[in-house]
């Protein structure tokens, strides 16, 4: 998926108008995933994406992209939520909405890597989620 196609895709499933709330819901749910995950995951999992959400995820330093901190899903949403200045509802919706966009720009493989490295209390977060196999194109 490219860039430009990223960006619309996801204001219509994220329900926003502007560019600007894009990136702020994709820095929160990036940088949050980013905090759970160790070693170089955020970065191999960053480098399908297009260029600007790698950058995103390599806003953080590289040992900020290492710590590998353990959370629960409810925190994730929490995170989320902080990091954008909304409820705790309106974090877990954007956090599940983000999913379905950003499914089908990794792979199945990758998506799998993901679901397996989370904890079991994470599934939720991967229910219908479309992957870059079966997207609706």
């Amino acid at each position: 998926m490219q860039y430009p196609e990223f960006l619309h895709e996801a204001k219509e499933k994220l329900g926003v108008q502007t560019e600007e709330e894009v990136l702020d819901i994709t820095r929160a749910f990036l940088h949050t995933l980013t905090e759970h995950l160790a070693g170089n995951a955020a970065d191999n999992l960053g480098a399908q994406l297009p260029a600007p959400l790698l950058d995103i995820i390599r806003e953080l330093s590289p040992e900020e992209r290492d710590q590998g901190e353990r959370f629960k899903l409810t925190e994730f949403y929490e995170r989320v939520a902080d990091k954008l200045g909304v409820d705790e509802e309106t974090g877990q919706r954007y956090t599940h909405q983000f999913m379905q966009v950003f499914g089908p720009m990794v792979t199945a493989g990758e998506l799998h890597k993901l679901k397996v490295t989370l904890s079991e209390d994470y599934a939720p977060l991967f229910e219908n989620v479309p992957t870059a196999q079966n997207a609706p194109r």
